[in-house]
């Protein structure tokens, strides 16, 4: 073998530890941005190449955007726009297809963000032929790329790809199991009401509550014209505004919608000609507000328009609203004559949660709980070795540190993992219902129980309940709860027989639970059914090195959510937030992080961008003194005398503040000091200080 051979076999080599390099990245981190920029780091070095970028589509402009370059200039970055088709990123993007350019002068299409470059290889991120992004890099030098760097670069994007949908997929999921319980909830709350003005009512209640809609309205065809439509009912629109809405067959989003029966999503109407305002309501401008409205149809005749308003977030979001939206329509326009067909929707409906839930049992594998820590391992470990038992558990932690996530992942990597899984706060419900919450009552148990329900209990059977906060569970129902643990059977309120429940008890507190049951204020022998295994959650405080992971994960999260580019933190806004103590632990910490976020102007969070409580403690960051001295430093004129300035800057702040604290007295400003008075006397000659 020459030499030749040798170098050709050592580079295949280096190509496929990178390939085994960055796939143990993937599976060893969560954070989508970090992952993108060491791929696109790791494409450059190993193909050779001077610069490169990492752009996305961006569903509601149909443009791409630069969520990671190197070695181009941030302005052109900025302001030079590609859409998807035009160029060569965007014909990659449009059609899925790698290409290789080695002479970018003979390509006709190409679109310069760097004079000199004169080779560029691009290749899809797609997962399943859905093209997300486009990977790229280029090169001063011509034919600088070779098909191996091709096929390299494109087994980095599919892994690129996979990152990037795998941090969406739990959100949607837990978005669409929402959607699909909140249509149970509807098609169960009006399944006995038969007027359209209670339906609407009830309907736009429950999606404010559940989506955060800001207005609704249904549209129907007035009794003596076919021709026109009106407002007949409406939620957050004045009786003066409803009276304008007034639409004919065929005229704005409404009409339209009547007229071709088919839904109709309009990403922000402020910028839509198309939407008419007709009732001139007044709206903010600079927030985009989606519009969807859907046809109530009735055997094949559209009745009427049910619409909704609420904040855009995303193509893909808006239209799984339109399509949920769709199904509350459906259900409204049955109400009359349908009830057997809400009900087969409804059982449809149940099948579809329970197969998304089978979805999410991926979404809650412990290798996707963010945490590094040695703590956290050990904990991950436990919930590995006890998750498939049925045995109680009992998790122990400072509020904020992530219970209910170690709960989800002890259901969701068990057998039960397909079956229920019910979450209670005993501290968030008054001690009078909570017995009613727990295990259900029957049809006049008290004033105002109308019909039977189901308590938590009987809704989490086969399943896994969640009780939160156990701690402030009131003595009287800690012995009903015993029962329930050693009897496997439930007795609702006003009920004379008991109801067999087959379930797992999961229960967590931020109370030392020992130090209760001795003062009394918890039973003993519920404290040791409840606590077969004891799971730790430690504070973040105590798990320090995992803030950079956490911090990186809710950028991430705020991003996308909130349509910011916010690519990461400086170094120095990273170690003020690992210097604060977070007595809210981990949730503290994405309350700052999303309002970093919001604040944040440029690509990166600044200490400007946190709030200034977290340098309010006793001990000053070590950044801060860093930064200060460094100005100090800096400064050539303090050369031969930086010593001297710096501690006679301390020294003069120090004892100003002192003498002031002390209303000017000079001897208990020594005493407070520990100085000489002699000593205070001359420092104040030295610094000019009078008082």
């Amino acid at each position: 073998m020459d030499e030749s051979q040798i170098r050709e076999l050592e580079e295949k080599v280096k190509r496929l530890k990178m390939i085994q390099y960055l796939t143990i990245a993937m599976n060893e981190t969560q954070d989508p941005q970090e992952l993108l920029i060491l791929m696109l780091d790791k494409s450059i070095a190993i193909t050779g190449a001077d610069s490169g970028s990492i752009m996305l589509k961006d569903s509601f402009s149909k443009q791409l955007r630069f969520v990671v370059f190197r070695g181009l200039d941030e302005n052109v970055v900025n302001t030079v726009q590609i859409n998807i088709g035009d160029g060569l990123t965007g014909i990659v993007c449009q059609d899925g297809i790698p290409r290789l350019i080695n002479d970018v002068s003979m390509d006709p299409v190409y679109i310069s963000v760097k004079k000199d470059i004169q080779s560029e290889l691009a290749v899809p991120l797609a997962v399943h032929g859905k093209v997300l992004g486009v990977l790229n890099v280029d090169s001063t030098r011509k034919n600088a790329f070779t098909e191996d760097d091709l096929e390299l670069l494109h087994t980095i994007a599919n892994q690129a790809a996979q990152i990037l949908i795998r941090s969406r997929l739990t959100m949607e999921l837990e978005r669409r199991v929402r959607q699909q319980e909140l249509l149970i909830d509807i098609s169960q709350a009006i399944e006995k009401v038969h007027d359209f003005k209670t339906v609407f009512d009830i309907v736009m209640k429950k999606l404010e509550d559940n989506f955060g809609i800001l207005r609704g309205m249904l549209v129907m065809f007035e009794a003596e014209d076919f021709t026109q439509l009106s407002v007949v009912t409406a939620f957050n629109i004045t009786d003066e505004e409803m009276s304008r809405g007034i639409y004919k067959v065929g005229e704005g989003v409404v009409g339209k919608v009547v007229e071709t029966a088919k839904a109709i999503s309009i990403p922000d109407i402020n910028h839509d000609p198309s939407f008419l305002n007709r009732m001139q309501i007044r709206r903010d401008k600079n927030v985009s507000i989606s519009f969807i409205a859907v046809p109530i149809r009735l055997e094949g005749m559209v009745l009427g328009v049910l619409t909704v308003e609420r904040p855009f977030e995303n193509i893909a979001i808006l239209q799984d609203d339109e399509n949920m939206l769709t199904l509350v329509a459906n259900a409204i326009s049955n109400k009359v004559k349908l009830v057997r067909r809400i009900s087969e929707e409804k059982e449809s409906l149940v099948q579809e949660n329970l197969s998304l839930k089978k979805e999410l049992i991926r979404n809650y594998n412990l290798q996707n709980i963010i945490g590094k820590n040695q703590r956290m391992q050990e904990v991950f470990d436990l919930v590995d070795m006890v998750a498939d038992s049925s045995s109680s558990i009992l998790i122990l932690g400072e509020s904020g540190t992530g219970k209910e996530l170690i709960a989800k992942a002890l259901h969701y990597n068990s057998s039960r993992r397909d079956k229920p899984f019910v979450s209670i706060n005993c501290a968030s419900i008054p001690e009078n219902l909570l017995e009613s919450e727990l295990f259900g009552y029957k049809k006049g148990a008290f004033t105002g129980a109308n019909t039977d329900k189901k308590g938590k209990f009987q809704v989490a059977n086969t399943g896994t309940i969640f009780l939160d906060e156990i701690g402030d569970m009131p003595l009287y129902l800690q012995a009903k709860l015993l029962r329930v643990l050693q009897e496997r059977e439930i007795e609702p309120v006003g009920s004379e027989t008991k109801t067999p429940v087959d379930i797992r008890v999961i229960s967590a507190t931020n109370k030392q639970l020992d130090k209760l049951v001795k003062g009394g204020e918890f039973r003993e022998d519920l404290y040791y059914r409840l606590n077969v295994v004891e799971i730790h959650v430690p504070a973040l405080r105590e798990r320090k090195d995992d803030i950079p992971l956490l911090v990186h994960h809710f950028i991430q999260k705020y991003t996308e959510r909130d349509g910011k580019k916010v690519d990461g933190i400086t170094q120095e806004a990273l170690m003020l937030l690992q210097s604060y103590q977070w007595p809210g632990n981990v949730r503290e910490l994405e309350n700052v992080v999303e309002r970093a976020v919001l604040l944040c102007r440029t690509r990166l969070i600044e200490i400007m961008n946190l709030p200034s409580f977290l340098a309010g403690s006793d001990e000053i960051p070590d950044i801060q003194i860093s930064k200060w001295v460094d100005n100090f430093v800096k400064n050539l004129s303090n050369s031969g005398v930086l010593y001297q300035r710096v501690i006679g800057h301390i020294e003069k702040e120090l004892i100003t503040k002192a003498l002031i604290y002390n209303n000017r007295n000079k001897v208990k400003t020594s005493e407070y000091l520990g100085i000489n008075r002699n000593t205070l006397r001359s420092k104040m000659e030295e610094y000019g200080i009078r008082m």
